[in-house]
C-alpha cells in the first residue's frame, strides 16, 4: 500500500530506481506525521525497529542516507545529534527555514534574492543558497525556554 501523502516521495524514488520498500514507505509515512519537526533519528530508529524487528540500526541509516541523496528526506546536525525530516517542498528543494532550537519546529521561509549575497562578494559566482534561521518558536518562548 502506498501512502497517497507520500507519492511525490515515491516518484522521486521511481525516477531514481531506488526499491520502493514496506519499510521505506513507513519511514516517509512517518517523517510526514511530523512534516513541521526534524525528528531526531533515535526516535526514527526506535519506530522503525519496533515494526521490523529484524531492522538494523545500519539500514535505517542507510534508508535515511539514499532519501537525502535524492532530497526527498532533509538532515540536519543538533547538539543532541543527527535529525531529519519530510521534505516540505519538493518543487523547490533549495529553501530557507527558521528552526527551534528547542523542539525541532520548522517554518519555511522566503528566499532573500541571491543578489543580496553576490553584492557581498562580487568576485564570486554563487550558484544556490541555503539559509538556516535558529531560535526559539512561541510554544518554547511561552514555557520559559532561554
Amino acid at each position: 500500500m502506498i501512502y497517497p501523502e507520500i507519492k511525490p516521495a515515491i516518484e522521486l524514488m521511481q525516477q531514481a530506481d531506488l526499491r520502493i520498500t514496506k519499510q521505506r514507505q513507513d519511514l516517509l509515512h512517518y517523517l510526514n506525521q511530523y512534516q513541521d519537526y526534524y525528528l531526531p533519528v533515535k526516535q526514527v530508529d526506535s519506530y522503525l525497529r519496533q515494526r521490523y524487528a529484524r531492522m538494523s540500526y545500519e539500514t535505517v541509516y542507510r534508508n535515511i542516507d539514499e532519501l537525502a541523496a535524492l532530497d526527498i528526506i532533509e538532515k540536519r546536525m543538533f547538539e543532541s545529534g543527527l535529525h531529519v525530516k519530510y521534505q516540505c517542498d519538493f518543487k523547490h528543494t533549495q529553501h530557507s527555514h527558521f528552526i527551534c532550537q528547542n523542539c525541532g519546529l520548522v517554518v519555511e521561509l522566503n528566499e532573500p534574492p541571491m543578489t543580496l549575497f553576490q553584492g557581498q562578494i562580487p568576485e564570486y559566482k554563487i550558484k544556490s543558497q541555503k539559509l538556516e534561521v535558529f531560535g526559539l518558536c512561541p510554544a518554547c518562548q511561552a514555557k520559559g525556554i532561554q
